[in-house]
């Protein structure tokens, strides 16, 4: 990411100094009351929700930090949830409810060692229609240097919502971290499988519903469907436009007449009980 005007840096390291302010000032909080309940058990606890915290904050912002208006609330609430999360892995790690290796108490930040970082989940922040830049609110205008091409488009056509924006600093270098959900597109079997409609099955069978035509099963080609075909394959000949192996024949005739064809014994007898 880059500036596109010279107030922006000043601005950015704002929000970065914004963020560990929250933070700091809900850890130290926190500290002076698990300190004044092991001198006084008596002491009620602090409750180490983000709900909680931010609303302590909103309402201490006015004395402990007069300069609260030039930095967005979503930089103070960025510190607090990361110091809501870390109380929370302490916690975890303490008791055993947390794998890995232990976990210890959260510290404060100093500007030298913190990495800086923000993170807006609501105001004026969206990707441009050119898909070069972005805007994130306070802070304006960022130019990117990857293209924003696939997500915006996404967000043009309405399948895609940013949640959240990341700001952070690798290196000496911004980068954005973008948040969004994707609504993706039913797919439909009948596009590739073809169309789901039920074949009539010559063996009596019912179809099976939900499979293709295409794939339902079909009758073997020895089954006799003709009376006439039923007549002729006791003696040999087999059925008409069909030649028979010269084996099978010396075969039948040294050993006997092979037997008919199971779908040919019903089909005869049901003929001889009709005359």
């Amino acid at each position: 990411m880059e500036a596109t005007n010279p107030e922006q840096p000043a601005r950015i390291a704002q929000q970065f100094g914004g963020r560990r302010y929250a933070h700091n000032w809900a850890l130290a909080q926190v500290k002076a009351n698990l300190d004044a309940r092991a001198a006084d058990p008596a002491v009620a606890p602090l409750e180490w929700s983000l709900y909680d915290l931010r609303r302590a904050w909103n309402q201490a912002k006015q004395q402990v930090a007069p300069w609260w208006p030039a930095c967005s609330k979503e930089a103070y609430a960025s510190g607090i949830a990361d110091l809501v999360a870390a109380l929370n892995n302490w916690s975890e790690s303490k008791h055993g409810r947390r794998a890995g290796p232990r976990v210890g108490f959260p510290r404060f930040k100093a500007r030298h060692k913190d990495r800086g970082r923000v993170r807006f989940t609501t105001g004026a922040m969206r990707l441009e229609a050119d898909r070069r830049h972005l805007v994130l609110p306070v802070i304006g205008r960022l130019r990117s240097k990857e293209n924003t091409r696939r997500l915006e488009r996404l967000a043009t056509k309405g399948r895609a919502r940013i949640l959240s924006m990341t700001l952070a600093e690798h290196g000496g270098r911004l980068v954005v971290s973008v948040q969004a959900i994707v609504v993706q597109q039913p797919r439909i079997p009948s596009q590739w499988r073809g169309p789901m409609t039920p074949e009539p099955n010559p063996m009596g069978e019912e179809p099976r519903a939900g499979v293709p035509a295409r794939v339902q099963s079909q009758p073997p080609a020895e089954l006799v469907t003709d009376e006439h075909d039923a007549h002729q394959l006791p003696g040999g000949t087999g059925p008409p436009g069909r030649t028979a192996r010269p084996g099978r024949a010396g075969q039948g005739a040294a050993g006997g007449s092979a037997p008919p064809p199971p779908a040919a014994l019903p089909r005869r007898a049901m003929s001889g009980s009709q005359a």
